[in-house]
């Protein structure tokens, strides 16, 4: 199974935040988010992230917060973390993506920690 890494764009200026996912080298970059399609800038809706990162963007709308609050309720968690754990199989490195910059304050952390404790236990 795959390294699993997390990155948040909120406050980070654009050309910044493709640097820092660029940095991470990732196989896939899975976005989060229940509604990618419209966000505060362009650059970060779903037709802007795939044409900056192309083949490397997914996105899995099932492990969208449907509630916006912690901890998540995720819209489909069985399966989103399906998909999500096919995706690790496949790619040496898979990226969360989601608006909050603080993996603490966000539902991606709590799907890493899903799992990450999944993958303990095995």
């Amino acid at each position: 199974m795959g390294e699993l890494l997390t990155i948040g764009y909120g406050g980070k200026k654009p050309d910044n935040f493709f640097a820092e996912i660029e940095a991470l080298n990732p196989g896939i970059v899975v976005d989060v988010r229940e509604d990618p399609l419209h966000a505060f800038l362009g650059v970060y809706t779903k037709r802007g992230l795939e044409a900056r990162l192309g083949s490397r963007y997914v996105w899995i709308r099932e492990l969208g917060n449907s509630t916006r609050e912690l901890p998540p309720i995720l819209v489909d968690e069985e399966e989103g973390l399906r998909k999500l754990r096919a995706l690790m199989e496949e790619h040496e490195r898979v990226v969360l993506l989601c608006a909050e910059k603080d993996e603490a304050r966000c539902h991606r952390g709590y799907i890493k920690a899903k799992l990450l404790g999944e993958a303990a236990h095995k």
